[in-house]
């Protein structure tokens, strides 16, 4: 790992995890500290931040990106239409063992009641759904979202009921993916993304104070 993809791993954490906070400005010289490094790699790393919508210049200070309530439902939209276009490619492709691997990691994030494990495993499982060999230009489009895709999920897990529902969710996504029934997963792809959005936004208020 370079000392850039060090920094922006380490600011994008904390913009995720709302250490940092909206509109919070992002000091260079705290992070090189933290970090103990020169400022070129954390300038380099908050460009691509930049580039990436977490964080935006007011003036010649990086402020942490405001997420709104438009700014949740573009990411929604996009996400459903770009991962309901990918199960089309995959569906046929995700082998058996790998939902069942992935079910079981799930049940066991839910049993220990998780978050930070249980978003780890859903962002395996969505990338199952996402990855697609030859689809160069549908990997950028989906590599974009997934910064903006990654805080909307963490916002979510202040809901306190967010995590049954989700497994459920899941499971459902998973047994129509293993029976290869397409119409039926993108049913309910679409409606556990649906409940995603409809959560973060409920709880957008938490993010934003």
């Amino acid at each position: 790992m370079t000392r850039k993809e060090e920094a922006y791993n380490f600011i994008k954490n904390e913009i995720v995890q709302n250490k940092l906070h909206p509109n919070e400005v992002i000091s260079e010289n705290q992070i090189t500290d933290q970090l103990n490094m020169s400022r070129t790699p954390v300038r380099e790393a908050i460009k691509q931040l930049v580039a990436d919508g977490l964080v935006e210049m007011r003036g010649r200070e990086n402020v942490v990106t405001a997420l709104t309530p438009a700014d949740v439902q573009e990411v929604y939209e996009l996400r459903s239409l770009l991962e309901t276009f990918a199960l089309k490619k995959t569906i046929n492709l995700i082998p058996d063992f790998k939902l069942d691997e992935i079910e079981r990691k799930f049940k066991l994030a839910h049993f220990e009641k998780d978050w930070d494990k249980y978003l780890e495993i859903d962002t395996e499982f969505h990338g199952l759904i996402t990855h697609i060999a030859g689809h160069e230009r549908l990997k950028q489009f989906l590599k974009i979202l997934k910064a903006q895709t990654a805080r909307t999920r963490h916002v979510s897990s202040y809901n306190p009921y967010r995590m049954d529902r989700s497994i459920e969710e899941h499971r459902e996504i998973i047994k129509w993916i293993r029976e290869r029934n397409l119409d039926e997963a993108e049913k309910a792809l679409a409606y556990h993304l649906q409940k995603v959005y409809d959560s973060v936004k409920t709880y957008l208020n938490y993010l934003n104070e």
